[in-house]
């Protein structure tokens, strides 16, 4: 018979051999898989004056997004001190100055690698990426520049948020919300060393590009893309994968179909245009964000899905027909590292990642979910920079409504 011991180490290994797979995907957003693409300004409240073309005699516009992922307001200034530390670097920051010294020594390697791994660990093979909350650790560095892109969610009013400093963009719009990109906005995640380069945006690509998160947005009673008071918005993941060219850029004119298999992620919206840029009313919005191991999926339930609260859809029409913009919105916390808890300790071992440290600075930043009896907040103000490109859109489910009318 196995000793408690033994049994500890045992269930230890398996849960980094687990681990790994998931790790290499949250890997791929630390590490990089590719040089990324240079991010462009969202679309901003005043937008500049450009001509557009008209919409469709049918007021039917169909789109599917190329793009998705957390903005970053690049340079230095936001993280003076460089880029948040990986988990090796946060546990010699837990020793005295002399024994950190030591440890960093060549001959020591061993030794600091043993530690900091051990670091990953607590009592009953608990790690800190399965279960961040049952470990200490220290907050992660933060976003210093009071500058960001997002949306403003709460209109000025923090009623019924906690208490939070809002940003403002660098095209000058103020009060914008966006806690999340200030808790982890200086993880090696967001930007590199250089305070430049970043790989979050390739990594997310690769998934809507093999069809596991495809998004579409198909829009209805479109007059003007000017100003319109009524426009209804359909945004929806398909299954369909997008065609792409030899350069991997995501065709023009492509087919796509919505269908009911999964009406979680058919999100239907209401909408108005003002001066080329559409804007929705507040609504919960779920989109799909498949995890899994060997083809299981969505394997937690009622996660495995982007899930924003009281969230808009801000997309600014361009002259070549395609929209760039913004879905903001409030995120569980737990939702916001899911990618890296997945992975359990194969993420803090192989991607250097210390969930533990970014699930206590997500609490920290916290302002929406409000609890109205204790008053903590549950959630956090999040935004995603996306564009799109027109598309054919299929949406079976209204297809069906139509037919039985």
């Amino acid at each position: 018979m196995e000793s408690s011991a033994e049994l500890s180490r045992g269930m230890k290994h398996r849960t980094i051999r687990n681990g790994l797979l998931a790790a290499a995907v949250a890997g791929a957003f630390a590490f990089g898989v590719g040089a990324p693409e240079l991010q462009q300004a969202p679309a901003s409240a005043a937008p500049r004056p450009m001509r557009l073309p008209s919409p469709p005699a049918d007021g039917v516009m169909g789109f599917v997004v190329e793009g998705f992922y957390p903005p970053v307001v690049m340079g230095k200034d936001a993280c003076p001190t460089g880029p948040a530390p990986r988990l090796r670097d946060v546990y010699l920051n837990t020793q005295a100055p002399a024994e950190r010294q030591r440890l960093a020594l060549k001959e020591n390697e061993q030794e600091l690698t043993q530690r900091w791994h051990a670091y990953a660990f607590g009592p009953n093979g608990t790690n800190i990426c399965s279960q961040p909350d049952m470990f200490d650790h220290p907050l992660t560095p933060t976003v210093q520049s009071k500058m960001s892109w997002g949306l403003d969610l709460d209109g000025g009013s923090k009623a019924d948020t906690c208490d939070h400093e809002d940003f403002v963009t660098p095209n000058g719009e103020k009060g914008i919300d966006n806690q999340e990109y200030r808790a982890l906005g200086c993880t090696l995640e967001y930007r590199g060393v250089d305070g430049i380069s970043n790989d979050i945006q390739t990594g997310m690509k690769q998934f809507h590009s093999s069809g596991e998160w495809t998004q579409v947005i198909l829009l209805r009673g479109v007059d003007s893309l000017q100003n319109d008071n009524d426009v209804e918005v359909i945004y929806a993941n398909t299954a369909d994968r997008p065609a792409a060219d030899s350069k991997g850029k995501f065709l023009r004119g492509s087919s796509f179909t919505i269908d009911d298999t999964e009406p979680r992620h058919r999100n239907v919206l209401h909408a108005r245009i003002v001066n080329g840029v559409l804007t929705t009313d507040p609504g919960d919005i779920a989109l799909a964000q498949t995890w899994g191991q060997g083809g299981a999926r969505d394997i937690r339930g009622n996660r495995g899905q982007y899930r924003f609260a009281k969230a808009r859809l801000r997309l600014q029409f361009q002259s070549d027909g395609s929209v760039t913009g913004m879905l903001g919105g409030y995120r569980p916390l737990f939702d916001v590292i899911e990618a890296e808890a997945l992975g359990g300790a194969g993420t803090a071992l192989v991607a250097g990642i210390d969930c533990a440290s970014y699930m206590k600075t997500l609490r920290r930043m916290a302002d929406g979910l409000k609890d109205p009896k204790t008053g903590q907040c549950h959630g956090i103000s999040s935004a995603f920079q996306l564009s799109a490109i027109p598309a054919f859109v299929n949406d079976i489910p209204a297809a069906r409504t139509a037919a039985r009318r």
